[in-house]
Order: structure tokens, then sequence, then C-alpha cells
């Protein structure tokens, strides 16, 4: 294991106090005024991209891969600026990955690179400034990660739990296709995560090295929601697209050709994405002209029943060119996902970028929604002739609308697109999520956002579309909704939580980041007002099965009830622990208020006979009276005639 310890060196501070758009156009390239010239020099299909947030300070950051020289991240200012960070990993070969993550659950991200070769290794962040290098070797004495090294001709690679320990397990991918050989380095590779970077080549036993095809990208999704990370992995040229469905016993079965996944296309990019709101996410292909059936591009929507029908020229996004990498997002914030699609020919001296526009329309006769895609024009993004291969997506200066980066080859310098928004009224809410006994990445979770008007799903991921990999904030428009109803969240863990927006204060135009289990108890300490006694404690009132405990003063809550009682003002506070999966998710601690009903003179919580008598007894009291009602220290026939206009009354009312 080669280690080498790198402090951060703040090569390049840039500034910006504004950016200004040609002509009023919404899309501005922006790379120029933050001084980043980015280029992938000799690049053949491509180099990563990720707009990972790696400091966590809830600013996207940008990560850009090459040729050569060492790795350079861009630390975002707080959306005026970037500082350019080296990062002590030289390149050899085109990088095919490069994914930030927190893969040994230290609470900071690492980044995990990859080449086309094959050399593969981490970039460890050490929470303290500093990154150390951790690869295998051949050096005698060093601790091997286990990341396979063979010479080879890697695609990309992405990041999931794969068996629900809590730690991210790895899927790489490899170009290859020699039928009749078996050497190491051609097929695919899944890795288990054993901790602290250690990983276990698990491939063969696990069954995801059945094929030996050109895989260009892998990612994870539950796609039958069955509680276990699926793996999805999309081919060039003959092989067909896999989907390998997690028997949740650590083995796999490729079901692709069960589900209408299995096309055969020169697929380049795996997008993922609920473009038809419909609950249900869909799969986006790229393609070149001549790959497949030679129609271009294919859209596979996801039916009810689990199954996919390719419906992209229905949709009039059977784009017949040479693409790569695209990505969807919701540009305009109208709340439905737009499309932008990256093209190079290796033929021609460069392509042409795609933003299409996702475009509804209602049918009033059956009352179906349906969905075509057009071109925006120049005005919202110009004409841009490049050499194309890579995007990903977040909103850069945290404006509420969506921006993305291109990564090119050759001479072309990454473009920088930042979205001044639309002149729309519309608003957006950006959302994180943060695991405790999920991955701390929440990658695999499906989060969704509920307002009036619609439920939008997304699914969060640790490598996506082509060799690239999103912002970790999601953007969601709200289109006309000035509120939001609640957010729900499925973890990997299978915890399910219902973030209610009034009571965690989710609004329009807000960024937040949910941890997982904190919608289950929402204060380290609440006060429940109760008018009666025997009182039952409140308990949670999340979504799930969970494990509960309380305890008071330390000691163990040993009624029948499924929670504690308070038989009386001074029984002190009780603490609600919950627990899922035998793990902490939080606890608060409930102490009591009294507020009696009026005339409630046994404080029962009723107003019935049993006060009537106590009533009566003391008719005539003078001073300090119990049945004082009136408070003129003396109980009287006022107070009598008080008393009966509550009788009746409950604590239920």
């Amino acid at each position: 294991m080669r280690r080498l310890q790198v402090h951060l060196c703040l090569v390049v501070v840039v500034f910006t106090t504004g950016l200004n758009a040609p002509w009023g156009q919404v899309f501005i390239n922006a790379s120029e005024a933050y001084d980043i010239a980015q280029y992938n020099w000799n690049g053949h299909f491509g180099a990563a991209i990720t707009l990972a947030d790696w400091d966590n300070d809830g600013w996207p950051d940008l990560t850009f891969g090459g040729t050569s020289g060492t790795i350079r991240t861009w630390r975002n200012l707080g959306g005026e600026g970037f500082e350019m960070v080296p990062l002590p990993w030289v390149i050899e070969d085109e990088t095919k990955s490069l994914l930030w993550a927190d893969y040994d659950n230290d609470g900071d991200d690492d980044l995990f690179v990859l080449e086309v070769s094959g050399r593969c290794g981490f970039v460890e962040n050490d929470g303290n400034g500093g990154f150390d290098l951790t690869m295998d070797s051949q050096g005698a004495g060093q601790t091997p990660s286990e990341l396979p090294q063979a010479l080879t001709y890697a695609g990309g690679a992405s990041f999931g739990d794969m068996d629900g320990d809590g730690d991210l397990d790895l899927h790489i991918c490899r170009y290859v296709e020699l039928p009749g050989f078996a050497d190491d380095g051609l097929k695919n590779v899944l890795l288990r995560n054993e901790g602290n970077f250690w990983f276990t080549n698990i491939s063969e036993e696990s069954g995801i090295d059945v094929h030996m095809r050109l895989s260009f990208q892998s990612a994870w999704w539950d796609f039958n929601e069955d509680g276990h990370q699926d793996l999805l992995v999309i081919n060039d040229k003959g092989g067909a697209n896999a989907v390998f469905r997690n028997q949740g016993d650590g083995t796999f079965i490729d079901i692709a050709s069960d589900i209408g996944a299995d096309i055969v296309i020169d697929a380049m990019t795996l997008t993922l994405g609920d473009f038809n709101q419909d609950g249900r996410q869909d799969l986006y292909h790229t393609n070149t002209w001549f790959g497949g059936d030679g129609l271009g591009s294919k859209l596979l929507v996801q039916q009810e029943n689990g199954h996919f029908t390719e419906e992209s020229a229905s949709h009039n996004i059977a784009i017949d060119q040479f693409c790569w990498g695209a990505v969807w997002l919701d540009v305009d914030n109208d709340t439905d996902l737009d499309l932008f699609v990256t093209e190079h020919n290796g033929l021609e001296p460069y392509g042409q970028n795609f933003l299409w526009e996702n475009q509804v329309a209602m049918d009033w006769a059956t009352g179906e929604m349906s969905h075509s895609f057009e071109a925006y024009g120049e005005d919202v993004y110009g004409v841009d002739y490049l050499n194309s291969h890579v995007v990903a997506s977040g909103d850069l200066d945290r404006n509420g609308w969506v921006d993305f980066v291109v990564h090119n080859v050759g001479n072309h310098k990454a473009r920088i697109w930042m979205n001044g928004g639309f002149e729309n009224g519309h608003t957006s809410v950006t959302i994180g999520l943060h695991g405790t006994v999920s991955n701390p990445d929440a990658a695999g979770a499906k989060l969704t956002v509920h307002s009036p008007s619609v439920s939008q799903s997304r699914i969060l991921h640790v490598g996506e579309n082509y060799l690239s990999q999103e912002s970790e904030y999601e953007v969601f428009g709200l289109g006309d909704d000035a509120v939001i109803d609640s957010v729900s969240i499925v973890w990997p863990s299978g915890l399910v939580e219902v973030f209610d927006a009034t009571t965690h204060d989710i609004v329009p135009g807000g960024f937040f980041v949910l941890e997982e289990g904190s919608s289950l108890c929402n204060a380290t300490h609440q006060t429940q007002t109760v008018c009666g006694f025997p009182s039952e404690v409140a308990s949670n009132a999340g979504t799930g099965v969970f494990d509960v405990t309380w305890t008071q003063a330390g000691s163990p809550w040993e009624g029948f009830e499924a929670s504690p009682v308070w038989n009386a003002i001074d029984d002190g506070s009780w603490t609600m622990s919950l627990f899922w999966q035998d793990a902490p998710i939080c606890e608060t601690t409930i102490g009591v208020a009294f507020s009696p009903l009026h005339g409630d003179l046994d404080s029962n919580g009723h107003v019935g006979v049993s006060d009537l008598f106590l009533m009566l007894e003391e008719l005539g009291c003078i001073g300090a009276c119990n049945s004082d009602l009136d408070n003129d220290h003396a109980v009287g026939i006022a107070d009598l005639m008080s008393f009966l206009a509550s009788f009746g009354s409950n604590c239920g009312q």
C-alpha cells in the first residue's frame, strides 16, 4: 500500500460577484468567470467528473479527471467562487471514475479513483485538511486493500450497500470482450467493503461475473423495492444490458431479459429518473446512430408490474446521433425532469449537445398526462460545438436553479453551465440526506417530496449516468406550489420516514439535510401537556416497526402498556429511545405539564359525578378551597353554576 501524505495547498482562489448572461440567456458558461480551465487532453471515451460536496459544507464542489498531471478538485467558496486544491494522485491514464463518499464511515468523504488501465485506489480524507494516498502495492510489509490492479480496459464504477451492513461496496466495469479468455482483468468486478478500506473480491461467488462484455457504467438501485440494492450495468456493442437482482444472500441473478431491460445497443449512459411522475424510475440510454437497431437513443419506461417498455420515439427523444453522457434535471423548476445529452462523433471535428424540455400536456377527455421533449431555444441554452462525453448536475451557487458541468476531450475546455433562473415564478427546495444506520451518504435511498400538485421521487447514487457523480443535494422544482406537504424517505437500511413539512419547517426556497431517524424524535427534550391522570406518555408517530424502550431516572418501564403512564404531576420525566435493527436511532426526554379541565376537581380528565360530590362537600368553604372555581376565596352558588356548565367534559373533547 503506497501512502503519501499531502496537506491542502490553496493554489487558486477566485471570487465572483455576479455572472452576466448574453442576451438574457438562462444558461451561461462560467468556466472563465471562475477561472477554471480543465481539459482532458488525449482523452478517448471521456474522463470522470463529480459535483460531490467533499468537505461537507453544504456547497457542491468540482473534481475533474483527465489524462495527465495531478487530480484537481475545486472547493466551492459558498457560491462566491472556487479554490483549486491538488490531490495526491498523479494520473497515469485517463480517469474513468471519481467518486467521493465516506467509505470508511469516519465522518469525512474520501475519493475513489479508477483509471482506464485498471489502476485504482483511494485518496483518503484525514479530516484535518490532509489527504493520504491508499493503493495496492507490491512493496514488502504493506497492507493491501485488495483492490484489483490487473491491466485491463476499465469503464466506470459505482458504490452501493449490497448487504445492508452500512458501508459501501464497489462495482467496477471492464470494457473488454475476449471470448475464450479467462485472464484476470477481463470481467466486471464486485468488491465487498470489509471496513477501513479493506475489500474482498466476491465477483465469482456473487454471480455478477457471468458476462464478459464492453461495460461502460453501472449503478445501484432497488428496482423491485424488496429492500435489497440491485445492480444495473450498461454495455456497448453486442452485449445486452444487465439487471442483477440482489437475492439478499450475497448472490445476484441477471433478470434483464425478464423485465424488458436487455436491450442491445451502443449503450453510453445509465440515466435514471421519473420523467413522467408516476412514482416509478425510468431509464434513458444514449446510443450511436448505428448501434443496435440504428434508431437512436432508448427510453425504457417502467410499468406498474416492474417491466420496461421502450418509448423513446413516442416521447421524441430517440436522438439518432453519436451520444454519450446524459442527465435528468428540472432546469425550469416546473416539477418535471428535463434532459441534457452530450454528443461526440470521433469522425467529426465537434458535436452538438442537447438540452430538451419536458413538455406536459393534458388529455381532457381521459384525464391522462403525456410527456414530449422539445429542444430549448438559444434564449435558454446557446449552441456550443464540443466533443463532450460526461455531464453532472447540481446547484453550484444555491440559487434554487440546477446547474450542470460538461467535460470534453481534446482541446475543448470543460463548461460550467450556470442557471440564472427562468422568469416563471417557480420555486424549488433542495434536500440532502445523511445516513446513521444506513451508509452515511444514503446511497440507494429513495427520496420523495410531496407538494399539493405532485409527488417527485429521486434515487441517490454514488456513480451514475456515464462516468459521473451528481451532487448529493437534490433540487426539486415546485412549479406553482407555495407549500410543501411532506418529505418521505426509504432509507437503504429499510427504515421508512415521513418528515412533516410544517413540523420540520421544510419550506420552498430552503436547503435541508435530513438525518436518518430524526423525524421520529422531533426534539431532545419535550413537554407533554395533560389535563388529567393517569395519562399515557405520547409515543413516537413515525412509520415503520421500531424497538422502543422507556426509562425514568435510569430505570426501565415495566408496565404492560406500550408507553408508560403518569399518575401524578410529580411523577417526573420519561426518556424514549428508538432502535432500528438494534442500532440506536434517537431519543427524547418527555416531561409533563398539567393543565386541568375546568371543574375536574379529582384530576382524572373528566368532569363528572365524582367531581360533583367534591363540590357539594366544599359548599360554604372560605379561604383556600379546591372547589373555588371563580377564585373569590369562597365556594358558593356561583362556583356550583360554573361547575355545572362544564359537567360532562373530558380530555378527549
